[in-house]
């Protein structure tokens, strides 16, 4: 959009208003693109750089500057699901939306939060032992770790296609 246009069309044809249009369409750009993100920023999962800026100052989280978009809407999302009291169901509402569906699983033995989480979630574990740490009740341990490759999820592919890959591999990447 040209801010000349919106002139009527003897102003456009002189050059003082042609050079003040040169000098003030920069401002009126970034306006329009503003006001065009701006319903980016009502909702988490298309929070835009400055709306991940706005979140992160009011909610009081650091950010490094390696970090990306995503992982700074995880970090948001995961301080914002902050309702008490907490339960079991809505733990698992909380991980479902943190890790994906069938990505992570929890259960509860003799004060004990068990809470395994997938490997695609990996880089969000720290964020995760957070949360967990925030909203879990003082009386009961928990116990997070990622949820390793098991024979269940290598058991489709061959032994010529295993022995390929170091055993790291395919115990820590996602298969």
């Amino acid at each position: 959009m040209e801010l000349k246009e919106y002139w009527p069309r003897y102003l456009q044809d002189l050059i003082e208003f042609d050079q003040i249009a040169g000098a003030e369409q920069p401002e009126f750009t970034q306006a329009v693109q503003d006001v065009q993100g701006a319903p980016d920023d009502f909702f988490l999962s298309t929070l835009t750089e400055y709306g991940c800026r706005r979140w992160e100052s009011i909610l009081g989280i650091s950010v490094s500057d390696t970090e990306s978009l995503e992982t700074r809407r995880f970090r948001i999302a995961s301080q914002m699901g902050d309702a008490r009291p907490y339960t079991i169901p809505q733990l698992k509402n909380i991980l479902r939306n943190l890790c994906g569906e069938d990505n992570y699983s929890v259960r509860v033995s003799d004060y004990v939060l068990i809470v395994r989480i997938g490997l695609t979630s990996r880089s969000n574990y720290s964020d995760i032992e957070a949360l967990l740490q925030k909203i879990s009740p003082a009386n009961m341990m928990i116990d997070l770790s990622l949820a390793y490759n098991q024979h269940q999820t290598l058991q489709a592919m061959t032994h010529s296609q295993l022995a390929a890959m170091k055993h790291s591999d395919i115990r820590n990447e996602v298969m």
